[in-house]
């Protein structure tokens, strides 16, 4: 995709992966942080109000609006009444440095941007992915860096129903082992 940067007053055209500067800083392309967001309303309400959304972005993640660009909206494959988000958040200079970096996606994750629920319902994070700095070293939960709670969140995401009942089949078997084939019991 080329994305001309005709806001920012210049003739720089960005393909993908990069996108253009927000309006105001000097002309170029950058990597943008890319955040995948699944809202439980359907795309027909959410076309209305993506300025909202944008601000409300802005807001949540301390960047200015300029700094946040919706990309695309589009109904869940799985669920037609959600809507999934793709959204740049663009640094205002050549990269985010790392403590604004972490601090975005940190806020994402754990739900710390809040959106108008009435607009758009609540929200889970599919993905967040950001090559300028390398997250996958710097953010590390519980030993998981985001790449894995990245793949997990979509893996239970996709297989959430069979992965609950896989989760009590084995509870179940665990139970009957333990206290009906434990050496220990009497």
């Amino acid at each position: 995709m080329l994305i001309k940067n005709s806001l920012a007053g210049c003739d720089q055209i960005c393909t993908e992966p990069l996108t253009a500067v927000p309006f105001g800083s000097p002309c170029g392309c950058v990597f943008p942080m890319k955040v995948r967001l699944l809202l439980d309303v359907a795309p027909y309400a959410v076309f209305p109000v993506m300025r909202e959304l944008e601000s409300e972005v802005a807001a949540g993640t301390y960047l200015e609006e300029s700094q946040v660009k919706i990309m695309g909206a589009g109904a869940d494959s799985q669920n037609q009444g959600k809507t999934v988000v793709d959204i740049n958040l663009v640094p205002l200079g050549e990269k985010f440095d790392n403590t604004t970096a972490i601090l975005t996606y940190d806020r994402f994750w754990k739900k710390k941007v809040p959106l108008n629920i009435t607009l758009f319902g609540n929200y889970e994070v599919i993905y967040i992915s950001y090559p300028g700095n390398n997250l996958d070293s710097l953010v590390n939960l519980c030993g998981f860096t985001y790449i894995t709670l990245m793949v997990v969140t979509y893996l239970l995401r996709l297989y959430r129903d069979s992965f609950f009942i896989t989760i009590s089949k084995l509870h179940g078997e665990w139970s009957k082992w333990k206290y009906q084939g434990s050496p220990h019991h009497s």
